[in-house]
């Protein structure tokens, strides 16, 4: 029996399928891992570092009118856990609640339409009452509400309590204070605080993607709310007690909020950013952090006020900050946080400095710090 023409080119298609389909998966595992092991071996630079780690709250786009970094909310773009279940609550709930919105507007359009008067005499009917409608549309919006009310409750009740397992969560103290945010981070690997910058501008509170965080809020003064809408949580700040809320942010980014508790004449200024990285970035966040206040003394040295730089105070001050470690470590630090206060001077405008003397100020001195790190290199390893 001679085989069909159908059986013998089916199985040649099928066997290039196959194979196009495994050499089309090979070549994207393989250009997967070239991205993984770049991205391994790629360390970011001190500008991108600066970018990621201090970005400028007000940027504008081109048009130098609208926001380069808006305000995620958890309605549209959820950045966390908890967001992810108050965007499905409400979801939930609109779809619950829209026919209730929805089929009175109808009818009433219909009856307004089917029954008008149509001026040939006819008399209007007159009802008295139906109990069973009654009760049927008193009971079915009733039912409503406890179908809603249970995935409302659990979202509330979840929200209160951290996950059990949350021994790996990151401890956060928030504390408000007329107009600003500091930040403590009370676990003992971190154990370092943020809050404004060189020039009393608000820092970011740096948060690790996937690692759950738990704050503690308190208030210095008058009553303050903490919010970020994307992260789906906003929790008083009130003076003489601790509030609690958690979230696991789960998108990396930049994200804004605002207090959200009317707390005196700045309060408008009174703004809130969050920056979400990945592990490993979060970790060189933490070791920057642990070497700024080594930073201080050199900052003062080569900062915008001081018109001309004392080139052997900056040497005596490098040195003595690489007396304490010279490794890589310590040098990403001193050459990140001199372009990050620079950065924050440039934004501020203040000591009536023009943004491009601010830049070539910060140009000048970040090389002036390369030169003293070399120089001070060669008597550091000697001892």
């Amino acid at each position: 029996m001679k085989p069909s023409y159908a059986s013998t080119w089916f199985p040649a298609l099928l066997a290039l399928l196959v194979l196009a389909t495994c050499g089309h998966a090979a070549e994207t595992a393989a250009g997967q891992a070239a991205e993984t092991v770049h991205a391994a071996s790629a360390e970011p630079s001190v500008e991108q570092l600066v970018k990621t780690f201090n970005p400028n709250l007000f940027a504008l786009q081109a048009d130098g009118r609208t926001p380069a970094n808006k305000v995620s909310n958890m309605f549209i773009s959820p950045a966390s856990d908890i967001a992810r279940e108050v965007q499905f609550n409400t979801w939930f709930n609109i779809v619950v609640y829209g026919p209730f919105l929805i089929l009175p507007q109808v009818l009433l359009l219909f009856v307004i339409f089917k029954f008008r008067d149509r001026k040939d005499g006819r008399k209007a009917a007159t009802f008295m009452g139906n109990h069973a409608l009654e009760i049927i549309w008193t009971a079915v919006p009733c039912l409503a509400l406890v179908v809603v009310s249970v995935p409302v409750w659990t979202i509330l009740w979840k929200m209160e309590l951290p996950p059990a397992d949350s021994h790996h969560a990151m401890n956060i103290e928030v504390r408000g204070k007329e107009f600003a945010w500091d930040y403590k981070y009370q676990n003992h690997e971190l154990g370092f605080s943020i809050g404004q910058d060189v020039t009393g501008f608000q820092e970011p509170l740096v948060l690790e993607k996937g690692r759950t965080t738990i704050l503690n809020i308190t208030s210095n003064d008058v009553n303050h709310a903490w919010w970020v809408p994307a992260f789906g949580v906003k929790k008083d700040a009130i003076i003489g007690r601790y509030t609690n809320t958690w979230f696991t942010p789960d998108t990396e980014g930049f994200f804004k909020g605002q207090c959200a508790e009317l707390c005196g004449d700045g309060h408008g200024i009174m703004v809130i950013s969050s920056v979400v990285v990945g592990p490993e970035l979060f970790e060189t966040y933490a070791t920057l952090q642990r070497q700024r206040n080594d930073t201080l003394k050199v900052w003062s040295a080569i900062q915008p006020s001081v018109a001309e730089v004392d080139l052997k105070a900056l040497g005596d001050a490098v040195a003595a900050y690489l007396a304490k470690g010279s490794g890589a470590e310590r040098q990403l630090a001193l050459r990140y946080w001199v372009a990050s206060n620079y950065a924050s001077v440039q934004r501020k405008r203040q000591m009536g400095l023009t943004p491009a003397q601010v830049t070539a100020r910060a140009s000048d001195r970040c090389a002036q710090v390369d030169h003293a790190i070399a120089a001070a290199l060669p008597s550091t390893n000697k001892n």
